[in-house]
This record gives C-alpha cells, structure tokens and sequence, in this order.
C-alpha cells in the first residue's frame, strides 16, 4: 500500500486511448451542439421573415438579429464601435493583457482603462436589452432573458426548434 506503482507501457497506452477517445467524443459532441445552433438561429431567422443564410454570416448576422427584435439598429453600431474603442482603451491603459482564449484582467486600472471598461460594459448592457428585445419580438419577456443570461445557447435552440412565433419587432 505504501509504495508507489509505475504503470506498465499496456497499462500506459490503454489510460492515453481512454482519453483520447474521451476527447474526440466530447470534440463530437460539441461539434453536434454547435451545428444544432447554427440550425436554430437559421430558424429563428427564417420565423422572422429573414433568409437563413443571413445567419451565418459574422457580425452581418448579428446585425440582422438585432433588426429582427430592434428596429434601433444605430445603436447596434454604436454598441460595436464602444467596444471596439473600450478595448483599445483598455490595450493602451495596460488594463487589457490578450492571450490565445480572450482577455485577462492585469490589476492595473488608470483612467483610460475605467473609461475602457465602462465602454464595454455600457455596450454589452445595450446588447443584452436587444435580446430582450428579440425574445419580445417572439412573444417571450424577462425570463427568457434570465434563461439567455444563465445558458443562451440552449434558449436560442429553444427559440429556433420551438413553435414560438415572430409577431415583429418591439421598440
């Protein structure tokens, strides 16, 4: 009991195929769960009176969403273009340190990093107002927007595959 076991190269080879396999079925899966998704926004599209191949098309695509709940859509890209000038705020403060998967926090904060910050935080309270503004549109209020806060993939496959119907943009 008290010593230690060194696995045997069988031993070793069947632990790094049990990953592995564990890791292309977790890879499928999420692959399955991204294709669903794409599905379901190009239904959502296509119940509000969109082509679906507007969905998915980057940034394009958000646009459209948003006309679909919002019909403000300047605010869209004043939304895009705070977080766009936040960002460089924040890059340009020392606030922002970017690595390969998205943005870490570097404890430094001056001026133009809380200036930064608040720009993105003002767009992304915008752009959750324009989901709600989506989930209006469908027929839905603010739990809806909880669901999307909580697990948004999963109320926009509910969206799309659903028998929710569009009744138009709510302003």
């Amino acid at each position: 009991m008290g010593g230690s076991a060194a696995l045997t190269s069988e031993e070793t080879a069947v632990a790094a195929g049990v990953i592995g396999a564990s890791m292309a079925m977790v890879t499928m899966l999420l692959l399955a769960f991204w294709i669903l998704c794409i599905i379901a926004r190009w239904k959502i599209f296509t119940k509000a009176g969109e082509k679906g191949w507007k969905s998915i098309i980057p940034v394009y695509a958000d646009y459209v969403q948003w006309r679909i709940g919002w019909k403000k859509t300047g605010l869209f890209w004043i939304a895009i273009i705070m977080v766009i000038a936040g960002l460089a705020l924040g890059f340009a403060d020392g606030t922002f340190v970017s690595f390969a998967n998205g943005f870490v926090y570097s404890g430094t904060t001056g001026t133009m990093g809380l200036i930064g910050s608040g720009l993105v935080l003002v767009a992304a309270i915008i752009n959750l107002v324009a989901v709600y503004k989506l989930f209006a549109s469908f027929g839905h209020g603010i739990g809806w927007l909880i669901g999307y806060i909580i697990v948004s993939n999963i109320m926009l496959l509910v969206l799309g595959f659903g028998s929710s119907q569009y009744y138009g943009p709510r302003d």
